[in-house]
This record gives C-alpha cells, structure tokens and sequence, in this order.
C-alpha cells in the first residue's frame, strides 16, 4: 500500500477514511476477552491522573496503572485495539520533569526517544494530546509522541485527538486544535496556508496519518467540515 506525503491541505475529507474503523471509545476488547478501560481518578479537588484497567474475561484485574501522578492534569481519553496491538491517547495540561510525569513513569526505555515530540514542551496549561502504544502485557508505554498546536510566540496550545484509526503500520487521527497545528516532518512546523478564516466553531478540523513508531507525520490535512 503506498501512501502519498502532503504538506498542504486540500480542505475536503480524504477518502481514505472510507477504508477505516475509527476508535472513539474508551473501552476495547481484545480476541481473548480481555477489557481495557481508560478514564482518570480525580486524586485532589483539583488534580486527575490519567489510567488504564485491564481486566480479564472473568472481569478480574490483570493489571491497573496511572500514567501520570503529578500536579498536571492528565486524563485517559481514546483506546484502540487493531492488529492485536493496543493504542492510546491522553491528555496533559502542562509539562513536567518529575519521574511520576506521562513521558516517565509507565514506560519502556527510549519510549520517548525519537519521536515527532518528546514533551509538551513551553506554556503550561492548555489541554494536549499524548498518542502511545501500550504493551498489553504489563501496561507499559511502548512508544508515545506529544501533539500539540503552538501560539505565534511559540508556547504550546490545544490539540484534542478524537478519533484513532490503524492500519498497515499507520496512526490515523481525526483531531481539533485551538492554535496553529503542525504540519508534515518528523517534529513541529506549522503547518502551512492556514488563517482564522479556516476555523469552525473556533476550531481547526484535522486529520494527520502518523507512522507507528511515532517518529513522523507524513500526512497533515484541513478539513472543510466537522468529523
């Protein structure tokens, strides 16, 4: 299957999409029966830590962790299971060099390492996404990337993926975003020929194909209408 790299949008829905089973839920099943749930536990009046529970076909817990218990908030968002591989998405609202924080505490080494954006990066408090794989096994991130939109000054803003698609060796995302979104490369550039006149709802709509060792978008488009 071959897959063609666009820098520019062509402002209308791919029609790769139609060969897609897009993943807006929070719980999946595995061919064993095995259930994995992701949410938060609300830790402070003030502060959620991000969570997957992976239960077995008799509903007894095979595993449970957090993947983020410091003062950011965090939450689980989207699971996918396709191809017998386990995907998820979290949110973060802040950056952090504490071992306890998403990029550290329930990973592989290098997890992190080589991939589109290793952090959330300057100017806390806008909700980003953290796309990852997760080991089923033992619940550990595998690989895992941050997707953010930047500020004309630079400082990281909102980025939401909603939708999560996989197939042949790709991440498929359906996503909005507050500020400018990134475009095409193996790390942040705006992405290009974009203005306010391209929001709805005061929104960017896109969709980005994202290689599944996390290293690179290779598709990056504006969507002319809502998902």
């Amino acid at each position: 299957m071959s897959f063609t790299v666009f820098s520019c949008q062509e402002k209308e829905n791919p029609s790769v999409f139609k060969g897609l089973d897009f993943s807006e839920t929070n719980v999946v099943n595995d061919q064993q029966g095995n259930q994995y749930r992701t949410g938060f536990d609300q830790v402070t009046s003030i502060n959620q830590d991000p969570f997957i529970h992976k239960k077995d076909a008799s509903g007894n817990t095979v595993w449970r962790f957090r993947y983020e218990e410091t003062p950011v908030d965090g939450r689980g968002l989207l699971l996918g299971w396709f191809e017998g591989r386990l995907f998820a998405v979290f949110s973060v609202d802040g950056g952090s060099t504490s071992q306890s924080y998403i990029n550290a505490h329930q990973v592989k080494t290098g997890a992190f390492s080589n991939v589109f954006q290793s952090g959330y990066e300057r100017g806390g408090g806008p909700k980003v996404s953290v796309v990852c794989e997760i080991d089923p096994n033992n619940g550990q991130i595998i690989k895992g990337t941050f997707l953010t939109a930047r500020l004309n000054n630079g400082n990281t803003n909102s980025l939401q993926v909603r939708k999560l698609a996989y197939k042949n060796g790709f991440l498929y995302l359906k996503a909005t975003s507050a500020a400018w979104p990134p475009g095409v490369g193996t790390r942040y550039v705006r992405m290009p020929d974009i203005d306010d006149s391209d929001r709805i709802d005061n929104a960017f709509w896109l969709y980005y194909e994202l290689k599944d060792d996390f290293s690179e978008i290779v598709r990056a488009e504006l969507l002319r209408e809502r998902f």
